[in-house]
């Protein structure tokens, strides 16, 4: 069986995003003729100019991605939110994989790959964890050659669970720490994630599987909170409080915030182990080994100097 081209047509959904933006560029780095649809060209601007084909549309709108669709060879889709404000989790988590698996089918695409999340599964307690779930579910449904690239914790210098460490580290006089803090997770660097995700358009062996992937280490959740206070040299104590009683005050702040320091739903699913399925996962699916963040996050975590 013949593998698919090293240099590949493909349509990326979610370029302008915290973990859109380091694909985007993978791809380019790796000779991809990228094809990307957004809402907001100016955001896609540094693609344009390395040669990236911009469409503005939205990745919810099935006529747009029918159509950005034509002539591409792969679909990679990164559209998600954890939280059902501006737009829902089921239009967004659920919605979203079906239309771009239907738009793939419509034009004739060799795969698909969908980036979900370790710990998706069918559980009215998680909202999230269970649309990621429902929306792989509607992916395998339309019949599509698909990928689903299941990550833990994905870092980088900004943004995604750093901005979470930051706005809970200044909120109070102490560090409120949901559990006992022993959670364990598998976080990975986002330049090895985007990796994971480029390198998966030219695995055909991997079509019709579901990969959990993470880095190097498992750590718990109040170690890669440290490795932020560190970082930032922040000496405020820690307070331990059952998820039970913070949840209350998280559903009054989801009620009455925009943009609310934590939801009940985010607190719960803090709460379960999020590793994949060995600690050399990246390895067995590709060949190489990704960065240890323990070693990265203190010295990159720090405030920058201008």
């Amino acid at each position: 069986m013949l593998g698919f081209p090293v240099v590949a047509r493909v349509l990326l959904l979610g370029s302008t995003g915290f973990f859109g933006r380091a694909v985007a560029h993978k791809m380019l780095d790796a000779g991809h003729q990228l094809r990307v649809l957004v809402r907001d060209p100016m955001k896609a601007a540094a693609f344009k100019v390395r040669g990236a084909q911009v469409l503005v549309g939205d990745a919810l709108n099935p006529g747009a991605v029918a159509q950005a669709a034509q002539g591409t060879e792969h679909i990679v889709s990164l559209v998600a939110v954890r939280r059902n404000k501006p737009q829902s989790m089921l239009e967004v988590n659920v919605d979203g994989p079906r239309i771009m698996a239907e738009a793939a089918k419509s034009a004739g695409t060799r795969s698909v790959i969908l980036v979900s999340a370790i710990g998706a599964r069918l559980d009215a307690k998680l909202k999230y964890l269970t649309s990621r779930w429902m929306g792989e579910q509607e992916l395998a449904k339309t019949g599509v050659a698909g990928t689903i690239l299941r990550f833990s914790l994905v870092f980088a210098e900004e943004g995604g669970s750093l901005d979470v460490f930051e706005r809970t580290a200044k909120f109070g006089p102490v560090i409120v720490i949901p559990g006992n803090g022993k959670t364990q997770f598998q976080p990975i660097l986002r330049e090895d994630a985007a990796r994971c995700v480029v390198e998966a358009i030219g695995k055909p062996d991997l079509l019709g599987k579901i990969v959990e992937l993470g880095g190097p280490e498992v750590v718990t959740f109040e170690t890669m909170y440290d490795w932020f206070l560190q970082a930032r040299k922040i000496k405020k104590p820690k307070l331990h409080v059952m998820p039970e009683l913070l949840i209350p005050g998280a559903a009054v702040m989801e009620l009455l915030l925009d943009d609310p320091l934590v939801t009940p739903d985010e607190i719960r699913s803090s709460q379960l182990a999020n590793v994949a399925d060995g600690l050399d996962s990246v390895t067995a699916h590709f060949g190489w080994r990704p960065s240890p963040v323990s070693s990265w996050a203190p010295i990159n975590w720090q405030v920058k100097r201008r």
